[in-house]
C-alpha cells in the first residue's frame, strides 16, 4: 500500500511537471499554482511528508535531464517576466497611512481582495499562497532541499542571467527605500526628538547621497559581469550611523515622550533599513555567507509578509509595541516606589496603606449614603463614579496608596528585570529579588489598607450610633453587605477580576498621560499661560506645574479608575449582563459597618467566610492585574520566552530557605 501510495504521489507531480513549458508569450502561473498545492499536501501530515515531496521534485528533475531543462526553462522564463522592485521595497514595511486607514484599508481587502494586474512577486505569491497560515509549512522545506534545488537548475552562478535582471531590479528597489530613510529621518517629529535642527548633515541623507554612487558603479559592474563585492561598505557604515539615531531616539523618548505618528515614523526607518541590508546581502555588495541561503530566507519572508498583509493583530501589534513600551517605561519607573528594598521603605509603604484605608473607609460610608438615596440609575452611576474617583485621588494627594494599584506597575518593573537578564533569565538572582521587594510590600499594603478599611468602618459606624441614637446601616442593608462579599453564595470573586481588568486599564492610562506630559511639554505650556499668571502667580504656577510634571498619570488614572469601577455595573445593566466591579479596600469597610451593625447577631461562619471573601476578593484583584500587566509589559519589550520552569523552582527554592523576606524586609 505504502509503494502505492508513493507512486501515486510521484505520478501526479510527473503530470504537474510535464505542463511546464516556456511559451513564447508568458508562462502560465496556473502550472505552479499546481505545484504548491501538490506540495502542501503534505502541511497535513509530519515536517518529513513536506520535505519528503519537494526532495522528490528535486530527485526528478536530476534523474530526467529533459524534464529538468522543461521545467528550468518555463521557470526561468516566469521569473523574468516578474516585476520585483515595489515588492522587495514595500512588502513587510509598514505604510504611511494611520492606523484607521490601514484598518479600514486591510478590512476593505478581506472583504473584496484586490485585483491581479501587473506580473509583480507580490501578487504572484497571493496567488501561490493565499491562506494566511500557507506560511508555516512553507517554511518547514529544509534549507539543505532549498539547496539541492538550485544545484539542479544550475542557479548557483552568480552570472547567471537571471540573477542579473533581479540585481538590477535590486538596485531600482534599493532607491526607493533610501528616498523614504531619507524622506522620514528629517521628517519635522524626528529631527525635535534627535535634535538635529542644528546639523547641517543627517546620516539619512547622507545615506541616499552614497547609495547613488552605489548604484551608479553597479550598473557599470553587472554590465561587464564584474563583482560587486564590498562596493556597499561605506553605505553600511551610514546604515549603522541611522540606527544609532534611531536607538538615540528610543533613549529620548524616555525623557520627552513618544507620539503615535512618530512611534510609526521610527517603525518604517528600522523595517527600511532592515530590509536595505538584506538586499545589499543579496546583491553581494556586503558580505554574507550564502547568497542562496540567504535568498531562501529572504523568499521565505515575502512570502510570511504576503500571507499575513491582511492581519488585524499583526497591524495592532506593529502600531502599539513602540508606545506600550514606552508607557510600561513609565510604570516602571513608578513600580520602583512599590518595592520594599529596605524596612525604612517597608514602613514607609505600610504608613501610606494605613492612610489609604482611612479615606477609603470614609468614601466607602459616602456611598452607603448616595445608596440610600435610591437615585435615578444614571445619577446613581455618576454619582458613585465621582465618589470613587475623588477617593483615589484624595488618597494620592495625601501621599497614601492603594495597595491593588500596585501590581500594573511593579509587573512593569518586573518585566524590566527580566528584559535586563536577556529574556532567558540567564541572571536569577536579581529577578528573584525583586519578586521578594514586591511581594513584601503588596503584603504590607494589603495588610494595612484591608486593616484599617475595616477599622475605621467599624469606628464610623460606633460614632454615628452613639451621635444620632440608630445605626447607619439597617438589618436588610447589613445581610446585603455580607452577601456581596461571601466568595461562595455571591459573585464576588468574578466581579473582582473585572475589577482586576479595570485596574490594569488604569495602569495603561497613567503611562499614556505620563507619556503625553513629557512629549506634548505640558509643565512648560502651562508656565505660558498669561491668565494662569495672573490668577496663581508665578511662583504658584510654578509649583503646580512641577506637581502635574511628576503626577498627571497617577491622578488621570486614579479618575479612570473611579470613573470605571462607578459605572461598569450601570453599564451591565443596560446590556443585561452580570457585569460589575468587587474592590477588596471597599469591601474591608463595607466588611466593618456590617460587623458593627450586626453586633453579636452575626455569627462565627459569617465572620469567617467575610474574611475569606475579602481574601479571594483581594486575590482576583490582584491576580488579574498583575497577568495582564505583566504580559503587556513582555511583549513590549520583546521578551517572547521565559524560563517560567526554572523561574517557579528558583523562587519556590528561595521562599522555602527564607519566607521571611517575602513579607518582611532584612535588618539591613
Amino acid at each position: 500500500m505504502a509503494t502505492d501510495a508513493v507512486y501515486s504521489t510521484r505520478s501526479a507531480l510527473l503530470t504537474i511537471l510535464s505542463g511546464m513549458s516556456a511559451q513564447s508569450e508568458e508562462a502560465d502561473i496556473g502550472h505552479l499554482v499546481h505545484l504548491v498545492r501538490w506540495l502542501k499536501v503534505g502541511a497535513t501530515g509530519s515536517d518529513f511528508e513536506i520535505d519528503r515531496r519537494f526532495l522528490m521534485w528535486v530527485e526528478v528533475l536530476v534523474q530526467d535531464p529533459a524534464l529538468r531543462a522543461q521545467v528550468k526553462d518555463y521557470l526561468e522564463q516566469f521569473l523574468q517576466e516578474s516585476k520585483y522592485r515595489y515588492t522587495f521595497a514595500e512588502l513587510g514595511i509598514l505604510g504611511s497611512e494611520t492606523f484607521g486607514q490601514a484598518l479600514k484599508s486591510r478590512l476593505f481587502q478581506r472583504l473584496l481582495p484586490a485585483t491581479v494586474e501587473d506580473k509583480t512577486v507580490r501578487e504572484s505569491l497571493n496567488i501561490l499562497f493565499p491562506k494566511s497560515d500557507d506560511h508555516e509549512w512553507f517554511d518547514k522545506i529544509s534549507m539543505e532541499a532549498w539547496l539541492r534545488l538550485f544545484e539542479a537548475l544550475e542557479w548557483n552562478n552568480p552570472d547567471h542571467p537571471l540573477w542579473r535582471r533581479i540585481q538590477h531590479e535590486m538596485l531600482e528597489a534599493m532607491e526607493m527605500l533610501a528616498v523614504r530613510i531619507a524622506a522620514l529621518g528629517i521628517e519635522g517629529e524626528v529631527v525635535r526628538c534627535l535634535g538635529m535642527s542644528d546639523r547641517h548633515t543627517s546620516p539619512f541623507v547622507e545615506q541616499h547621497m552614497e547609495l547613488r554612487k552605489v548604484i551608479e558603479q553597479a550598473h557599470i559592474q553587472l554590465s561587464e559581469q564584474g563583482r560587486l563585492d564590498e562596493l556597499g561598505g561605506h553605505l553600511d557604515v551610514l546604515l549603522d550611523q541611522c540606527t544609532d539615531q534611531i536607538r538615540k531616539a528610543h533613549a529620548q523618548a524616555r525623557l520627552q515622550g513618544l507620539s503615535m505618528a512618530l512611534s510609526l515614523q521610527l517603525i518604517r526607518l528600522e523595517q527600511s533599513i532592515t530590509r536595505m541590508r538584506i538586499l545589499l546581502q543579496l546583491l553581494g555588495a556586503l558580505p554574507v555567507e550564502s547568497r542562496a541561503e540567504a535568498s531562501v530566507s529572504f523568499f521565505r519572508t515575502l512570502v510570511r509578509e504576503e500571507n499575513r498583509k491582511h492581519s488585524i493583530s499583526d497591524l495592532w501589534r506593529s502600531y502599539t509595541e513602540k508606545m506600550a513600551m514606552r508607557i510600561t517605561e513609565h510604570a516602571s519607573q513608578a513600580g520602583e516606589h512599590y518595592a520594599a528594598e529596605s524596612r525604612r521603605e517597608y514602613w514607609g509603604i505600610a504608613r501610606a496603606a494605613l492612610i489609604g484605608g482611612f479615606f477609603i473607609a470614609l468614601f466607602a460610608f459616602v456611598k452607603v449614603w448616595l445608596v440610600s438615596l435610591h437615585l435615578p440609575l444614571l445619577l446613581e452611576a455618576v454619582a458613585f463614579s465621582f465618589n470613587y474617583a475623588l477617593c483615589f485621588v484624595v488618597v494620592h494627594l495625601f501621599h497614601g496608596t492603594v495597595a491593588t494599584k500596585q501590581p500594573a506597575m511593579t509587573a512593569a518593573s518586573i518585566a524590566a528585570a527580566i528584559d535586563s537578564a536577556g529574556g532567558r533569565m540567564r541572571s536569577y538572582d536579581k529577578v528573584i529579588a525583586l519578586v521578594a521587594q514586591v511581594s513584601r510590600a503588596q503584603f504590607v499594603a494589603i495588610f494595612g489598607n484591608m486593616v484599617l478599611a475595616a477599622l475605621t468602618g467599624m469606628a464610623i459606624s460606633y460614632v454615628w450610633t452613639l451621635a444620632f441614637g440608630f445605626e447607619p446601616v439597617s438589618e436588610d442593608k447589613t445581610a446585603l453587605l455580607l452577601h456581596s462579599i461571601n466568595p461562595v453564595t455571591s459573585a464576588a470573586v468574578p466581579h473582582a477580576a473585572v475589577a482586576g481588568v479595570c485596574l490594569f486599564l488604569t495602569g495603561v492610562v497613567s503611562g499614556y498621560y505620563d507619556n503625553l506630559c513629557l512629549y506634548e511639554r505640558i509643565p512648560l505650556r502651562l508656565r505660558q499661560v498669561v491668565w494662569l499668571k495672573k490668577i496663581l502667580g508665578i511662583s504658584r504656577l510654578q509649583r503646580f506645574a512641577n506637581y502635574l510634571e511628576g503626577n498627571l498619570g497617577a491622578l488621570m488614572g486614579c479618575i479612570f479608575l473611579g470613573i470605571m469601577l462607578g459605572s461598569l455595573g450601570f453599564v451591565g445593566l443596560i446590556l443585561g449582563l452580570p457585569l460589575d466591579t468587587t474592590h477588596f479596600a471597599f469591601s474591608s469597610a463595607n466588611m466593618g459597618f456590617a460587623f458593627q451593625s450586626g453586633g453579636a447577631d452575626i455569627g462565627w461562619w459569617t465572620v469567617g467566610m467575610s474574611i475569606l471573601g475579602i481574601f479571594a476578593i483581594g486575590a482576583g484583584n490582584l491576580s488579574v492585574s498583575f497577568a495582564l500587566a505583566l504580559y503587556t509589559a513582555m511583549r513590549a519589550r520583546g521578551v517572547r520566552v521565559i524560563q517560567g520552569g526554572v523561574l517557579f523552582r528558583k523562587l519556590l527554592q528561595g521562599f522555602l530557605k527564607q519566607p521571611k523576606l517575602f513579607f518582611f524586609p532584612p535588618s539591613k
